[in-house]
């Protein structure tokens, strides 16, 4: 009688962000975690309202969420994660991750990260209780540079990830001045962005 084997935990990545709008490096970065870190899945959840952001994003909601459902039926293993956008409120990413957790039980959470971010995780609200219900993955251009803040029980993965000089604020000021930004950004996005930025 053959003893019946156990299946690993499937292994959900969350990468959170305003995606104001989602660019090829947030692309790239993507495609890194699902391969380097195994990922059975990637949700990308856009945030209403970043809560350490002033400024209300460029983009309204509705844009950003049909930019990256676009997104996610052209790309294998990313998924759409709309807790945050139909709160309509600022979350913070310990709420959001305790409900990915109920939508995904028994599964290993892993948090995507930028090393700045990483770098200022104890200035997060619940930053000792997301530490405690998920794992980060790290990316940075240089891993030697990446300072673990002092969170008890804090379990990451460092990844050097590779240099893509774009950013959304680069972005939305070529937008602002008229120049094009189709370089920078995922060819489906490209007929939501190149339309009026915030209609609704």
């Amino acid at each position: 009688m053959s003893t019946p084997t156990t299946s690993p935990a499937p292994r959900i990545g969350f990468f959170g962000g305003s995606f104001d709008p989602i660019h090829i490096g947030h692309i790239s970065l993507a495609q890194q975690a699902i391969q380097l870190a195994r990922l059975d899945t990637l949700l990308l959840c856009p945030a209403y309202h970043a809560p350490l952001r002033i400024e209300k994003p460029y983009f309204s909601t509705k844009t950003r969420l049909r930019i990256l459902e676009k997104i996610a039926q052209e790309t294998p293993c990313v998924e759409v994660c709309k807790l945050e956008i139909e709160k309509q409120k600022t979350c913070y990413t310990y709420e959001t991750i305790k409900e990915v957790q109920l939508q995904y039980p028994h599964s290993t959470i892993l948090l995507l990260l930028g090393a700045d971010q990483f770098n200022r995780l104890n200035e997060w609200k619940f930053h000792n209780e997301l530490a405690e219900h998920c794992q980060f993955l790290v990316f940075s251009r240089n891993v030697q540079g990446v300072t673990p803040p002092p969170i008890p029980q804090l379990s990451y993965q460092l990844v050097k990830n590779d240099l893509i000089d774009c950013s959304s604020t680069e972005i939305r000021k070529r937008l602002q001045s008229g120049k094009s930004v189709n370089h920078l950004i995922p060819v489906a996005a490209q007929p939501f962005i190149n339309q009026n930025p915030n209609h609704s």
